[in-house]
């Protein structure tokens, strides 16, 4: 569908652009001035770009659901992320890189990046020993890009349990 509304929109800009002359003389039996054709290209033009930005995020908004339940669990062997339709599975040795933000939790694996806010945990404690745990499982490779990151946490005397 947005294949033939491009192909239709190229079309209408090739239209315009061929017929510029006749166009121009019948805009001129209404006494439009000359430069109406280009007028009109450029209208077709910022419309047309209008549309199709539109229709690509409609159909965006129907491919994902933002609004879907994420369940994150710890396993033995990694960490198991799930929607109703999709579900990763993140081995402990690749994750590449865990950091802390003021909102929530990430682990990395290759170029994918998993969030865990904040609020799906009881207490930042909780948050905390979570990330302390990732951190024990990781790689040396992975520790050492990690631990700058998440260094405050790493000291259990100065962790934000309980808050």
């Amino acid at each position: 569908m947005t294949i033939l509304l491009f192909a239709g929109y190229v079309a209408s800009l090739a239209l315009i652009i061929g017929f510029a002359r006749p166009i121009n003389r019948w805009l001129a039996q209404y006494g439009l001035p000359a430069f109406t054709p280009i007028a009109l290209l450029i209208l077709a033009f910022v419309f047309g770009y209008w549309l199709l930005r539109r229709h690509g995020k409609k159909q965006m908004k129907q491919r994902a659901d933002f609004d879907s339940t994420v369940r994150f669990r710890g396993e033995p062997d990694g960490l198991r992320l799930a929607t109703p339709e999709i579900e990763y599975f993140v081995k402990w040795h690749g994750i590449s890189q865990v950091l802390l933000l003021a909102d929530g939790v990430v682990f990395s694996h290759g170029n994918l990046f998993f969030m865990v806010p904040n609020e799906a945990f009881r207490d930042l404690g909780e948050r905390d020993a979570l990330t302390r745990d990732v951190f024990g499982r990781l790689n040396p490779t992975a520790r050492e890009r990690s631990e700058k990151l998440i260094g405050p946490v790493l000291d259990t005397s100065a962790s934000t349990a309980g808050t």
